[in-house]
């Protein structure tokens, strides 16, 4: 199986969607900031080209999740389908210059905390504790649109990277990164160990370590670490400025993106660091978390506390 390069995969998501969209023979429509999509209910492009939401289905995101949604291909079909697109100014963004990536500006901050507070631990069920913790390290906080800003540091603590999630649970959403984000300095969780935890959001992270107190365990003490998507910029970075780490957890989704990052990652560092794979039982783990939360009273959980503790090496479950 062929491993897709981090250029590649970049490439694929740098398709414009406006264009590829007219291509595919879909009729738009120009409403404010957004392109709809005529005869797709609340689906809307945004005027950059970068990225969709499709607010009647809560789901949106950037060129291979479109293709993926719009034309019922998996991750990897999705991916070859936009390498093969013709190259134009037209079809493809402009690349970003050096200074303009050196602009990063953290968005405006809010004078509460609250609807980000609410958003986390009501909605998503996080412990109000693990949300607290990344807010006193400054690694989480709520901009003026009351949306979820995740923060990621380079080694000399200066902010480089920002996710940002709105809040509301009806209507619009909206996930995606700050302008001049860097993908290579994640939203972490610093450890003490020599294991480091992959995830592929800061909400799937926060709600592991809110599943690890459901599961009683009390001696984790590895790094954790999110990818803003499965590319492996992040991890790359993270773990040469960890030399002490030697085993990579997967934590990555229960899907098809997610399992074949699983294979691109065994192959590009499975012979220098141990991988293991901890999978969610249901597409991810906030997910895993919602289902115990509002199925079950807290002492009763749908896995095995073991499952938390130890993982199988990556070869076997994915029978490599």
């Amino acid at each position: 199986m062929k491993r897709f390069t981090e250029d590649e995969i970049d490439q694929a998501n740098s398709v414009n969607l406006i264009a590829y969209a007219e291509k595919k023979g879909l009729v738009l429509k120009k409403v404010g900031n957004s392109y709809k999509v005529k005869d797709y209910g609340g689906l809307y492009i945004d005027a950059s080209g970068c990225k969709w939401n499709w607010f009647s289905k809560d789901i949106g995101g950037g060129a291979i999740q479109f293709v993926m949604e719009m034309e019922g291909k998996n991750w990897v079909d999705a991916v070859y389908t936009l390498l093969g697109t013709e190259e134009s100014s037209l079809l493809s963004r402009p690349k970003t210059t050096d200074e303009e990536k050196a602009a990063f500006v953290l968005p405006d901050k809010n004078n509460t905390y609250k609807h980000v507070i609410a958003y986390l631990i009501q909605s998503r069920g996080i412990d109000k504790d693990v949300v607290y913790d990344f807010i006193s390290q400054d690694k989480l906080y709520e901009n003026n649109h009351r949306s979820c800003v995740f923060v990621g540091y380079d080694k000399d603590n200066q902010t480089r990277y920002a996710s940002v999630r709105s809040t509301n649970t009806t209507g619009k959403s909206y996930r995606g990164d700050a302008k001049n984000s860097d993908k290579a300095f994640p939203f972490s969780y610093e450890g003490g160990s020599s294991t480091v935890c992959v995830f592929e959001s800061p909400i799937d992270l926060m709600s592991y370590l809110t599943l690890l107190q459901y599961h009683d365990v009390e001696t984790f003490n590895h790094h954790m670490i999110s990818l803003g998507g499965v590319a492996d910029r992040a991890l790359d970075y993270y773990l040469k400025l960890h030399t002490e780490i030697n085993r990579i957890m997967l934590c990555l989704d229960n899907d098809e993106a997610g399992h074949f990052a699983c294979q691109q990652f065994h192959e590009k560092y499975h012979e220098r660091y141990k991988l293991l794979r901890h999978s969610p039982t249901g597409k991810d783990f906030n997910e895993d978390l919602l289902s115990i939360r509002n199925s079950f009273q807290s002492a009763q959980v749908r896995e095995a506390k073991v499952s938390y503790e130890t993982n199988q090496d990556i070869e076997e479950e994915l029978e490599l």
